[in-house]
């Protein structure tokens, strides 16, 4: 291979205070920038930077080998920020803090196609999920078509496409942005998660609209503390005009940077419950909040008006999620009257709060949701509570090589508002699973109402025929992942497949049943 560069490459790196030799041949063939030397192509460019787990520059010799046409390769020491090295012909350019610059090099170098669309960031402990896909579902209703990234995938509301990390690379994310911006899509949701940002996967200037659910005790054993986790959220938030900041202003959080933020105040908007929310200029609330076993009521006030609110989805976390949309559908200029008909359109998200039932049978009601942090546990089985007439259930566990301090207070949790706990699996990686079971047994009382099954899904089987007509059993923390890791292994499990063919089978045996006694 030739020692020959892109002219806007040359140009781009220039600008990054890398000034290429001018005896490089400068052609135009060259591919997309990849962190990733598995994923890339004879062509593209390969930024091999020092990860959080892993060091880039190990794969340098085996991304050259499979046709990359440029190495750029962090370095640590600024004195070797634009050295160049040849490997097999291959230009390796020493770049200093490449990780923390790729996502501006990338969208440079894709000519920035998130400035093509409407980009909304959500960061938080939870409700980013639900927050994305409520979103993405009522703008695209509204002819606004919305992609969203994140847990559940990457794409458009109908078509996601599953992604590894709930943020991806620098390199893949600017690659989505590219390929929707191509696809005609206005707006992007995006879920943000704390550590995209400490890692600088991704900044808060490519957002124009910035949003915070919450914050509580998760990711401990990256972050170290809560102070430094609500900080790495907090980098979403650009605090200049160009961005405007829809705040749980329930949370006291928001309340604390709200001191820093006293000049901008016009760029910002607070969404929540309390009395407290109305005293600002722009805000999103509500009053007459009704649970019912079709889902909530709630008459919306906002600054603008306030109208009747009705929403399939179950519990007060879906409230507040519902009240963060519908602060950016405002935003977006959607009238209020359009924004409750479309409300009573949403779908439940995938394993976020899914109800399961046979209608008509006697048979529980089941509740798959993805809650796997003491808070939204807590929150999952107060929302069920609200739609429970019998006994509550809760089948949990908690996520092996994980922040082992969340566990016993995923049984407090647990113990404190179900009724009968059932403690199973739940990712154990490569611990043993019943050292997890057994710490987060440490945080039961002994009057606890609870039962080991070890094996998930026979766990959930076993609560599912134990508990009747009327009662509620939420199952958490698997939500829509499709698997269970075990070592460095994936294993196939659905938990909502498992649900629902229970329920089939339930079905199915009453219909047997009635015809017997027929016959």
């Amino acid at each position: 291979m030739s020692k020959s560069l892109n002219l806007s490459i040359a140009q781009l790196l220039h600008d990054f205070a890398i000034k290429l030799p001018d005896s490089f041949t400068l052609v135009n063939n060259l591919g997309d920038l990849t962190n990733d030397s598995r994923q890339l192509n004879r062509g593209d460019i390969f930024c091999a930077i020092i990860g959080h787990a892993l060091d880039g520059r190990k794969y340098i010799a085996s991304a050259i080998n499979k046709g990359a046409s440029l190495v750029l390769a962090e370095c640590s020491d600024e004195s070797e920020h634009g050295r160049i090295v040849f490997q097999q012909d291959v230009a390796v350019v020493s770049f200093y803090q490449l990780n923390k610059e790729l996502f501006n090099l990338a969208s440079a170098y894709y000519q920035t196609p998130q400035a093509k669309m409407t980009m909304i960031g959500i960061t938080g402990t939870n409700g980013k999920t639900s927050t994305s896909q409520l979103l993405g579902q009522i703008l695209t209703s509204c002819k606004k078509p919305c992609a969203i990234i994140g847990t559940n995938g990457a794409g458009l509301v109908d078509n996601l496409q599953t992604i590894e990390n709930t943020t991806p690379s620098a390199t893949d994310l600017v690659q989505l942005f590219d390929k929707f911006s191509q696809q005609k899509v206005t707006h992007l949701a995006m879920e943000v998660s704390s550590h995209a940002l400490e890692q600088g996967r991704v900044n808060g200037n490519a957002f124009d609209i910035a949003i915070f659910t919450n914050l509580s005790r998760d990711h401990l054993d990256y972050h170290g503390t809560m102070a430094d986790y609500a900080a790495a959220k907090r980098q979403l938030f650009t605090n200049n005009d160009n961005q405007v900041a829809v705040l749980n202003g329930d949370e006291s959080q928001v309340k604390t940077w709200l001191t820093t933020w006293a000049n901008n105040q016009n760029n910002v908007w607070l969404y929540g419950r309390s009395d407290y929310i109305k005293n600002s200029t722009k805000f999103v609330s509500c009053r007459n909040l009704e649970h019912h076993s079709q889902g909530v009521n709630f008459v919306l006030m906002t600054h603008l008006g306030d109208i009747d609110i009705h929403s399939p989805l179950l519990g007060d976390f879906n409230v507040d999620n519902l009240l963060a949309v519908i602060a950016v559908l405002l935003i977006e200029g959607l009238a209020l009257v359009d924004i409750a008909q479309k409300i009573t359109e949403v779908k439940a998200i995938a394993g976020r709060m899914e109800a399961f039932s046979a209608i008509d049978q006697m048979a529980p009601m089941a509740v798959v949701d993805y809650a796997h942090t003491p808070d939204a546990l807590e929150k999952a089985l107060l929302a069920c509570r609200q739609h429970c007439r019998g006994r509550l259930y809760v089948v949990f566990g908690c996520g092996g090589d994980r922040d082992r301090g969340k566990r016993e207070l995923m049984a407090q949790a647990a113990e404190k508002h179900a009724d009968y706990l059932v403690i199973t699996n739940d990712n154990p990686r490569s611990e043993v699973p019943m050292s997890i079971i057994n710490d987060i047994f440490l945080g039961l009382t002994p009057h606890a109402q609870h039962q080991i099954i070890v094996d998930r899904e026979q766990a959930v089987l076993a609560t599912l025929t134990k508990a009747s007509t009327g009662d509620v059993v939420l199952l958490a923390g698997k939500g829509h992942e499709d698997y269970i890791i075990l070592g460095k292994e994936k294993i196939a499990y659905n938990e909502r497949q498992v649900v629902m063919d229970f329920f089939k089978h339930v079905i199915a045996n009453s219909v047997h049943k009635s015809v017997g006694e027929q016959l």
